[in-house]
């Protein structure tokens, strides 16, 4: 008998010509990125400096030992970030304007520049060191949650040797997931920093190019989202900087992030005999789709702790299916139990002691000068980012922009791909994940890995300058990241950064982000201009296809 199949797919539209000043910025935005990526390269080239910590041994990672001063090392760093900042700025104002390259490109040049940035030492960070030595710890048969790298320092160990004196004292305060990651990097790595380093490095460039190639897929067929996601994440020098050149594992939690959102598109989260449209895999497909999205966001969250945040969009994407969000929280909760059996209550103890911690990019540090110190004014401090978090989280639920509608939404955005697919379920993720680190008194610029990912699958809105700006203010505080600035020289600019960027420009930079994004939302203005229409989809898109059976 004749079925009928119906292939959902856009409207086919035509793009009109770019405006000349829109191809300007992007051609400009292109260029900028490729400098920041090469300063960075250049940077982590020229060897141990204030920002690139010294390895040990031959490479790879390879580097010359040119030796630079710290000021010039300094300067080097902040023209990079601002750099990358305004390349990725000008791109997505040249996107929204009519600018629409191949995404193809884009995603061959990201892939290169990661293989670049894995190949040199890492730089702004000495983080990477740190897992070196807990997955030697670990591969050596001790707990890294309870041995600190102190011990593995005094016995002589060729790696322990260069564990970074401020973390020499604090066992590991990973999920269990990141640890057997930093375990496997020093089975690979042995008894050499160096080759440990590599081992890592070449995991977390796997893991961002695999988080760039589920983004393009997240962002369905339309030109300008497939461009706007490599914009903010594949192309962002910003994350190739804290992810890949440096290290931070938040992109393996990235990575399984993304897996989660897919799995849970592809099984149709929430639809079903009670989830309005019925979908491809039907009630059995929400079910085993929630329960592999349960299960990889579990993980996730078994690398750092906040990825859970961006579960709320999963359960919100699944409430209309009680079986299915019964499998999701099941998935999760075996996830995490499974994880973290395999260690002791240590784990969780060092994690939640993590929380409850400042970093040098806390926004609320002119605040907490004026509560003053000891524990009972800690403990406000606590409090008060407590309770700015759940506002702000609710406020963004609230107001961020809906998702696009018309033949631009693409398949993503219609009811008929699954209500995982578009901005409707990314909305709650990003409200909550974005209402964490703007007022978290625990703040690092390779946190918005957890970030970047969800704006990208966003419609353009005015978030993207202010994170933008955000991600400049909070890396500019951790120059220049291998050797603190007390350790330096006191020259005119570390002595500025030091007593005046850090302890008053940074938080009052921060503050004033969080004032704007909380202005927007209440005026309703956090949206932007809807994307202009991308190039013309294939003749016959969107028409029924009949076959005979």
């Amino acid at each position: 008998m004749g079925v009928l199949i119906w292939k959902p797919m856009p409207e086919p539209v035509l793009a009109p010509a770019p405006r000349r000043a829109a191809r300007l910025a992007g051609r400009a935005g292109l260029a900028l990125t490729g400098s920041a990526v090469a300063a960075v390269l250049l940077l982590c080239l020229a060897g141990p400096s204030a920002a690139v910590p010294a390895l040990g041994g031959d490479g790879p990672p390879w580097s010359f030992s040119a030796a630079p001063a710290a000021t010039p090392v300094i300067l080097l760093c902040a023209a990079a970030i601002v750099a990358g900042a305004l390349g990725t700025g000008a791109g997505l104002y040249a996107l929204r304007r009519g600018w629409r390259p191949a995404p193809g490109p884009m995603l061959a040049v990201s892939a290169a520049a990661v293989l670049a940035l894995v190949l040199v030492p890492p730089a702004g960070s000495t983080d990477v060191l740190n897992y070196a030595v807990y997955g030697r710890i670990a591969a050596l048969g001790h707990d890294p949650y309870v041995t600190a790298p102190a011990w593995l320092h005094a016995v002589g160990d060729p790696v322990g040797a260069f564990a970074p004196p401020a973390w020499r004292n604090a066992p590991s305060v990973y999920g269990p997931v990141a640890t057997w990651a930093q375990q496997a990097a020093s089975w690979l790595g042995g008894a050499s920093m160096a080759r440990t380093v590599f081992a890592w490095k070449a995991m977390a460039g796997l893991a961002f190019l695999l988080s760039a190639l589920l983004l393009d897929r997240l962002a369905g067929p339309g030109r300008a989202r497939r461009v706007r996601a490599h914009l903010l994440w594949s192309l962002n020098p910003l994350m190739l900087w804290h992810v890949v050149a440096g290290g931070h594992v938040d992109g393996l939690g990235t990575l399984l992030l993304l897996g989660a959102f897919l799995a849970a598109r592809r099984g149709d989260l929430g639809t079903g005999p009670r989830g309005g449209s019925g979908g491809r895999g039907g009630a059995s497909g929400g079910v085993g789709g929630g329960l592999v999205a349960g299960v990889l966001l579990g993980a996730a969250a078994a690398v750092k702790a906040p990825f859970a945040l961006a579960g709320a969009g999963l359960f919100w994407a699944a409430r209309r299916s009680p079986a299915t969000l019964a499998a999701t929280a099941a998935g999760t909760l075996a996830a995490l139990a499974a994880a973290y059996a395999t260690r002791g209550p240590e784990a969780l103890a060092n994690v939640a002691g993590k929380v409850a911690s400042r970093a040098l990019a806390d926004p609320w540090r002119v605040v907490a000068a004026a509560l003053g110190e000891g524990p009972e004014a800690a403990a406000l401090e606590g409090r008060l980012a407590l309770g700015a978090a759940v506002l702000a989280a609710a406020l963004l639920c609230l107001r961020l922009p809906a998702a696009p509608s018309g033949p631009l939404a693409g398949p993503l955005a219609g009811p008929q791909a699954g209500p995982l697919a578009g901005p409707q379920a990314v909305r709650p993720a990003l409200a909550c994940c974005l209402g964490w680190l703007l007022t978290s008194p625990m703040q690092h610029p390779w946190y918005d890995a957890l970030l970047f990912p969800l704006l990208a699958l966003m419609p353009a809105c005015r978030l993207d300058g202010l994170m933008l700006v955000r991600g400049v203010v909070t890396s500019l505080v951790y120059l220049p990241g291998a050797v603190g600035l007390l350790a330096l020289p006191p020259a005119p600019l570390v002595r500025w950064a030091a007593e005046v960027y850090r302890p008053w420009v940074a938080p009052l930079a921060s503050d004033v982000v969080i004032a704007c994004v909380v202005a927007l939302a209440l005026a309703g203005r956090l949206g932007a201009r809807p994307l202009p229409p991308g190039p013309a989809l294939p003749a016959g898109a969107g028409r029924a296809d009949q076959r005979t059976s």
